[in-house]
């Protein structure tokens, strides 16, 4: 058998669709997320300096290093990297639907590449995607009985996203056999064991830097009000049309309740612990989402046990109804803001209402990878007006940029600074009244007065500064 044999002509084919669909939105800098523009902000520190700048902690270290070595390709070179990631975690989903023989694997692989979340986040830099590929393809290694190998790359997820360390116990259940623990233990720490050693050892220059400290995360963002939870969580991660077919789906599931068809889409049936192993996944970062719903990339493990799960319960006609519903989501029906500083655009058709204090639109004629991306040029466009706009000032200026400030530093990294002017993501009431005291005038980008008090917990921002103009 060669690699150009015909029955690797479907894996081919789903490889460079998902591959060539992403490059249309490669190019409007590094993503829409502040964490984005950290990762290059960071990687280009460490590059320069030689030491470890990580983005935010507890660190993404086996996402970030390999940019730091090649930082000076730019920003089409980091998102080409999670579109190249995003088709290999859709290739390992069709491997893995193909070992449970799975009638209609091609279909529901192009379905997970396209369900928004995925689509989106594999359009520019961040770490989701990576994460998710590797996860996918240790569960493939395991499927196959390569447990070092499937520990390994485990592992490399843990040293991705540390969350993926929770992949570890429906992995176990997966190759859970019935009898007594000496009969399993081996098994598991052939799993267990690898990921340990490999993501231990990605994090070992973190803990270098940070000591025990390390292992943290801070957020100075309140938790997010009801319809924003909810939105993350739904539409965030399926879209409109994905969510629609989903409450469909349901609804048909629990009326056919008591029926015989669940599992019939797998040639040879499939074995009960998979079936629990994914419910497991569901539940664990559902839990792991409740505690801080801060982005609807953090849902983004449950994608491929979802559709596994819909293949079970499902027929082949509901079955390719709700994979093709996942993938026209991507494309029709955006939900997004109108603010024109950070908002997506819309056609004349957009409804609009106010939610939480923010107009939001419903527009059929968009969907959420053009919103994401026309979102990103959006704030490059306003970032550009601000470097602009003090880029010749005589006055001695300091810029309270919260989310603002990881793009404009990494623009301001290739352009000359004005030396009167001071950039600042939050600053507490000691630093303000110092700037203050050297003659600074200080302001702040839009919204940044109060997420600047809820960082230091004070009520002072408004008082010793003034909007930016």
């Amino acid at each position: 058998m060669t690699f150009f044999d015909r029955k690797y002509y479907p894996f081919v084919l789903l490889f460079l669709v998902v591959l060539i669909s992403r490059i249309p939105f490669l190019f409007a800098g590094y993503g829409i997320e502040e964490d984005s523009w950290a990762i290059a902000l960071s990687t280009y520190l460490t590059k320069t300096t030689g030491i470890v700048e990580p983005s935010r902690l507890p660190g993404h270290p086996v996402h970030e290093f390999p940019l730091v070595w090649t930082w000076n390709l730019g920003h089409v070179w980091f998102n080409f990297l999670s579109a190249f990631f995003s088709a290999t975690g859709a290739l390992f989903f069709a491997l893995i639907l193909k070992h449970f023989k799975f009638k209609h694997y091609f279909i529901a692989a192009l379905a997970f590449a396209f369900i928004p979340v995925y689509y989106v986040s594999s359009t520019y830099t961040i770490d989701f995607v990576w994460t998710e590929a590797f996860v996918l393809i240790s569960l493939y290694l395991l499927l196959r009985q390569q447990l070092i190998a499937a520990g390994l790359f485990l592992g490399l997820a843990v040293g991705c996203r540390i969350t993926s360390g929770a992949m570890l116990l429906p992995f176990m259940i997966i190759i859970w056999q019935q009898g007594n623990w000496k009969q399993n233990i081996i098994p598991l720490l052939k799993l267990g064991i690898p990921m340990g050693i490999v993501g231990i050892a990605s994090f070992i220059p973190i803990m270098l830097q940070f000591g025990a400290g390390f292992f943290m995360y801070y957020d100075q963002f309140p938790y997010p009000s009801i319809p924003k939870f909810i939105y993350k969580l739904t539409f965030g991660v399926f879209g409109f049309v994905g969510i629609a077919a989903i409450f469909w789906a349901k609804l048909w599931i629990l009326k056919n309740r008591k029926s015989n068809m669940q599992g019939q889409l797998f040639e040879q049936g499939i074995d009960r612990k998979v079936i629990i192993a994914s419910y497991v996944v569901l539940i664990l970062y559902f839990i792991s989402y409740l505690r801080l719903p801060q982005k609807a990339g953090y849902m983004m493990p449950i994608l491929p046990f979802t559709i596994l799960l819909f293949g079970y319960y499902l027929d082949s006609k509901r079955f390719n109804l709700i994979a093709f519903a996942f993938i026209v989501s991507p494309f029709v029906c955006s939900i997004n803001l109108t603010d024109k500083i950070r908002g997506a655009e819309y056609s004349r058709f957009a409804l609009k209402a106010t939610v939480s204090g923010q107009e939001v639109f419903f527009d059929i004629f968009s969907g959420p990878i053009f919103s994401d991306y026309s979102k990103r040029k959006q704030k490059l466009k306003y970032t550009d007006a601000v470097i602009e706009s003090v880029r010749g000032t005589a006055k001695k200026t300091v810029v309270i940029a919260g989310w603002w400030y990881n793009e404009i530093e990494t623009k301001m990294l290739t352009r000359k600074r004005n030396k009167l002017v001071r950039y600042e993501a939050y600053i507490d009431e000691a630093t303000i009244r110092k700037y203050m005291n050297e003659g600074y005038r200080i302001t702040y980008l839009p919204e940044q007065n109060k997420y600047n008090d809820l960082m230091y917990k004070m009520q002072v921002t408004d008082s010793l500064a003034v909007p930016f103009e």
